[in-house]
């Protein structure tokens, strides 16, 4: 119950201290190093629609990828994010991979190790949902005996892309799908583009400048401080 203030003849509900009476600090985007957003006239490349509900496999939902056409895809689910990936690294051979996900699960992560080790995986960044690592603590784990004690930067995360460089490839994927298995249905857009790559890899790099590599495994509460107030 709140206190009742009564030094006068009517009865006063006092401040609750609880509730901050001080203006809420905000983020202003324009603080921000790298941009925060990507503007670009429509493509003058084709975009590629295919309805792969009854594709099989995610080979045959990226076949024909190369450096001017859009490929919209849209699926049942019958294949995920890994294999999507792995049809990509089939045909782009080795790359780097910077992954923006929500969760993703143990098998895709011992999976991706393999390619690690087979060389086609070069090196792998995860940014991440702050609760990531407290549901499955295990898999954060494995990502970083995968990729390195740095591989990990987490943020209130929803977006969902990847962004896949080799030699000669600068390839944007981005996808309704987080890294599991989820037989729904789900999209995806991919296409080589050297401008929206660049614009991702900068603010990739601007989170992992700003943002220590220990506040993944650092209390929710400091998370959000982050979040709100730096990233």
């Amino acid at each position: 119950m709140l206190p009742i203030d009564s030094t006068r003849n009517q009865l006063r509900l006092s401040a609750n201290p609880l509730l901050a009476t001080h203006a809420v600090k905000s983020v202003d985007v324009a603080e921000l190093q790298a941009p925060t957003i990507h503007r670009h006239l429509l493509r003058e490349t084709k975009r590629d629609m295919r309805d792969l509900r009854r594709r099989q496999t995610a080979a045959e939902a990226i076949a024909g990828l190369d450096h001017v056409h859009e490929i919209y895809g849209f699926t049942k689910g019958q294949f995920g994010l890994l294999q999507l990936l792995e049809a990509i690294l089939e045909r782009t051979g080795p790359a780097r991979v910077s992954l923006s996900t929500w969760t993703a699960a143990r098998h895709e992560i011992q999976t991706l190790d393999r390619h690690v080790k087979a060389g086609r995986l070069l090196s792998m960044r995860w940014l991440i949902d702050f609760s990531f690592a407290r549901r499955d603590p295990e898999a954060a784990h494995q990502i970083r005996q995968t990729f390195g004690l740095d591989a990990i930067r987490v943020a209130q995360n929803h977006s969902k892309f990847a962004l896949i460089e080799a030699e000669g490839w600068e390839l944007v994927l981005r996808t309704s799908m987080n890294l599991n298995m989820n037989p729904r249905l789900e999209d995806f857009t991919l296409a080589h583009d050297p401008a929206l790559a660049s614009f991702l890899r900068d603010v990739l790099n601007d989170i992992w400048t700003r943002q220590k590599r220990s506040l993944a495994d650092a209390s929710g509460r400091e998370q959000r401080q982050f979040f709100t107030h730096e990233l």
